[in-house]
């Protein structure tokens, strides 16, 4: 439970300060999207950092230095992050790596969440680690990262947001990755 809380923060910080700005975008007369720039999604992504837990009995693991890059063609948001984990033992030991994770967004209508879909871990690399030992990393770990994210809630709308959709006659509709950041289209309500 404490990785996913984890992996969550580091891959929605973006979405959860996104969409609680949207209703006072989406007054915009006539808009039937909503564009958030790559900047800006990199600006709320980075306010979310660093991320730290304490894991399995005294494993520290902290996410920082995110950097997020857009697929437009494949309708994807990578988020890497640097990795660093140590314990407090006897022995202090310290590895550091990185994790790159790809996922998509979707808005779930029926509970007003937005949702990660189609979680993939790209990369999960140790430093110094030895190419066999990678890829049990790889074997186990991304597996793992994918059961535990996919699905997982980013961001509920309250109940002021969505008072604050229904008050402009629009709902959320889909989320589009664009070249340039991502769009959130509104629907009429009733469509």
């Amino acid at each position: 439970m404490k990785g996913r809380r984890i992996a969550v923060a580091a891959l929605g910080g973006a979405v959860l300060a996104l969409v609680g700005a949207v209703p006072g975008c989406a007054s915009l007369l006539g808009s039937r999207t909503i564009d958030v720039s790559q900047v800006r999604l990199q600006e709320l992504v980075e306010k979310r950092f660093p991320v730290s837990k304490r894991v399995f009995d005294g494993l520290e693991v902290t996410l920082d230095s995110p950097r997020l890059t857009l697929e437009p063609e494949t309708n994807r948001i990578d988020v890497e992050v640097a990795l660093r984990a140590g314990n407090d033992g006897v022995v202090r030991t310290t590895i550091a790596g990185s994790l790159l994770v790809s996922q998509s967004l979707r808005y779930e209508p029926s509970d007003n969440t937005i949702r990660l879909v189609d979680v993939r871990v790209e990369r999960f690399a140790i430093d110094g680690l030895s190419a066999r030992w990678q890829r049990q990393i790889d074997r186990l770990g991304k597996p793992l990262a994918r059961a535990l994210l996919e699905g997982e809630v980013l961001y509920a709308l309250r109940p002021r947001d969505i008072a604050g959709f229904e008050g402009r006659g629009v709902r959320p509709a889909d989320l589009r990755v664009t070249a340039n950041g991502l769009s959130i289209t509104l629907m009429p309500i009733g469509h």
